[in-house]
Formats: structure tokens, C-alpha cells, sequence
């Protein structure tokens, strides 16, 4: 099978792949552990969330998200500028055969952050992530590509 698969569309998450796996290890799927997910620090993890064809069906907009992982919260921002910056210089360059036209920056979905509860034994508290290690950072993008 040869990618990109000529007369589709790219594999949106896969042209990630390719892209920052030089920067840091790179998955579309997080470890299955904790502890797996700690040896593997710094980590990349992709994923395209939505996207849209446009009027004419040609060129199509792939909303991706992007998780930085670092051993520290300052390891996960500098990772998440090297991605910003390779990311917005991708188009028209060729990336594993891969040509995008057109990415740039949007706001990131909010995470559906659920606080940890405590179980008192009257009521319940809610605990906000008030973690100085919180490890990552969530950024987004709307990459555009025809069909290859």
C-alpha cells in the first residue's frame, strides 16, 4: 500500500506523525499505563477531532489536536512551541509524499475536565487540578489539504 494514498485525502494524524516524530516520540494513541506513559516522556500525542469538505469537495479542513507531554509542565510548553512552529511552516512542503496547503492556529475545544471528588461523609467537595506538575499542553489546528 503506498502512502499517501493516491486520489484521497491524506491520513490527517498519520502526516502528524510523520512530522513531529523528529521533535519527540510521537502516537495517536496514548500508552496503556501511567507508569508506560511516564517512560516514554517527552510524548506527542495526535488526534484529528473534526473536519469539513469544502463547497466544491476539494480541498478538505481537518480540525487535529495536538497533547504535548513533558517530565515537567516547562518541558511540555517548550515541546508545544516546537510544534506550533513546525506545524504553521508545513504548507507546501512535502511531508512523506504528504502536500498541505494551508494550517494555521484555533482555540483548542475546552477539556471536559471533571475535578476529583471527596466523599465526605456529609456532602461532597469538588478539588480543582491545583497540580504545579500538570504535565501537559493541549493545542490546536485546522490543517487544509486536497486530495493527493
Amino acid at each position: 500500500m503506498t502512502y499517501p494514498t493516491p486520489g484521497a485525502f491524506p491520513d490527517f494524524e498519520q502526516f502528524m506523525v510523520d512530522l513531529f516524530t523528529p521533535i519527540a516520540t510521537t502516537v495517536t494513541t496514548l500508552p496503556a499505563t501511567s507508569a508506560d506513559l511516564q517512560s516514554t516522556l517527552p510524548l506527542i500525542w495526535v488526534r484529528t477531532t473534526g473536519g469539513t469538505l469544502d463547497i466544491n469537495a476539494i480541498t478538505y479542513k481537518a480540525k487535529v489536536s495536538v497533547v504535548a507531554f513533558g517530565v515537567t509542565r516547562t518541558q511540555a510548553q517548550q515541546l508545544s512551541m516546537q510544534i506550533r512552529t513546525a506545524l504553521l511552516a508545513a504548507p507546501a512542503s512535502h511531508v512523506n509524499g504528504v502536500l498541505v496547503d494551508y494550517t494555521e492556529e484555533i482555540v483548542a475545544e475546552e477539556p471536559k475536565f471533571h475535578p476529583p471528588i471527596l466523599r465526605r461523609s456529609r456532602g461532597l467537595a469538588e478539588v480543582p487540578d491545583l497540580d504545579p506538575l500538570n504535565q501537559m499542553v493541549e493545542i490546536a489546528f485546522s490543517i487544509e489539504a486536497r486530495r493527493q
